[in-house]
């Protein structure tokens, strides 16, 4: 364990020293760390040692996606989304189950061993995007500003709104309620309890936090730790009361970001630091699960199936939930495209495999890895070239009064993943 922590340091402070190099190159982040996880893996030169089934691994990435979920809806101010970004509410509220459904789809198809529960498992599993993986989509600023908000607040609201499925489908692949009564009855339960407390948790932690900042109580460092502890104590009072820590530390940080805007620079500095330092690592040691328990498992299927979730299932729900706004066929292709599969998909993907008594779970765990790792290299390397050019088609266009180039509320983007700090 001692010289597994040791070399994943090493790698941090690697990267740490190049990320400024790395800046003008095509690496993003997640290609560099992955990377780094397959060739220190034991397929490679077997420096790293984890496989799926780690405590560690598990413990991490659940951490990690804690931190994100909080720290991406408080990026998000709920009154702004609702009242102006109308696109993205419908990548939300259509193009997300819409994803899962025509995933659904594709797998009953390509992947006959699995129930349908566990297909819809997986297509739900990759439902969600992170925008950090491809962060051109979001940074380029000859992008129109409106179509870079509407990335921004999908990648930041889907992965929270995506739990819910996760939820009820492990039970539902489990048999466990045995009723469509108690699917609902679980559900209602699980997820209410999680925004109970979330909204809880957010709402009086918010009031106290700003009281005790406008007294100067605490310092800048403890405030801002003080904020994140919001993320934690939701998701372990959640989960201390039968409910859902994701959905809590997910509607936590809505909350926050809503009713408690002063905060708002306490989460994103500790997104750019230690958040950032959890979503390294996990990226590196997803690298190192794909040596051992993925890259060795690969059929035609299942690397079909990781296409089309990249190439067809996307792009299919973006252009249906989009229908009618007026978009060129450029923008919704470019939308279509612009959905990177990262950080959450990996932690549910995890989820799956550890969760007992789910028929078919190593296979959808291979299916998500491939995808993801597919979606790792080719959304990083395709994002910076794709999105200047889109974003010089749209400047061509004599059209600027085109939906394209309506205004919209700026919500503060994540970090990105190469260490550009534009916004």
């Amino acid at each position: 364990m001692e010289a597994n922590i040791f070399v994943v340091a090493l790698a941090v402070l690697a990267f740490g020293m190049l990320a400024g190099r790395l800046q003008s190159s095509p690496l993003t982040m997640p290609i560099v760390f992955t990377t780094a996880g397959i060739v220190l893996g034991p397929g490679v030169l077997g420096i790293i040692h984890f496989d799926v089934h780690n405590e560690t691994i598990s413990a991490l990435a659940e951490a990690a996606l804690v931190v994100v979920l909080f720290t991406d809806a408080s990026r998000m101010d709920l009154r702004k989304v609702l009242k102006e970004h109308t696109l993205a509410l419908r990548l939300l509220g259509f193009g997300l189950p819409l994803a899962v459904l025509v995933g659904t789809g594709a797998g009953l198809l390509l992947l006959p061993t699995l129930s349908i529960a566990a297909v819809a498992l997986l297509a739900a599993t990759l439902a969600p995007t992170d925008a950090a993986l491809g962060q051109a989509f979001v940074g380029n600023q000859t992008v129109p500003q409106r179509i870079r908000q509407t990335l921004n607040v999908e990648s930041g609201l889907n992965d929270g709104l995506a739990v819910p499925f996760i939820t009820v489908l492990l039970d539902v692949a489990r048999h466990e309620t045995g009723s469509a009564l108690g699917y609902v009855g679980l559900f209602v339960s699980l997820v209410g309890i999680g925004i109970a407390v979330g909204v809880a948790v957010g709402w009086l932690g918010g009031r106290i936090l700003e009281w005790s900042a406008s007294r100067d109580w605490a310092t800048d460092t403890t405030q801002r730790l003080a904020t994140i502890s919001l993320a934690a104590v939701a998701f372990a009072g959640s989960e201390l009361l039968g409910g859902n820590g994701f959905v809590a530390a997910f509607s936590a940080g809505l909350v926050v970001g809503t009713s408690a805007r002063s905060l708002l620079p306490r989460t994103t500095g500790f997104a750019e630091a230690e958040g950032q330092l959890l979503t390294l690592v996990t990226f590196l040691l997803f690298g190192t699960i794909m040596v051992i328990d993925v890259l060795g498992d690969a059929s035609w299927r299942v690397i079909v199936y990781a296409l089309i979730s990249l190439f067809v299932v996307r792009p299919i729900a973006v252009a249906i939930s989009l229908l009618g706004t007026g978009l060129s066929p450029a923008s919704v292709g470019f939308l279509g495209w612009a959905g990177p599969r990262g950080l959450a998909s990996i932690v549910y993907a995890v989820l799956i495999a550890e969760t007992a008594g789910v028929p078919g779970a190593d296979l959808v765990f291979i299916v998500a890895a491939w995808t993801i790792l597919l979606s790792i290299y080719l959304h990083g390397l395709s994002s910076a070239p794709l999105s200047a050019r889109y974003g010089a088609y749209t400047r061509r266009s004599r059209d600027q009064s085109s939906p394209e180039h309506q205004d919209s509320a700026g919500l503060p983007l994540r970090l990105p993943a190469r260490g550009d700090t534009s916004r």
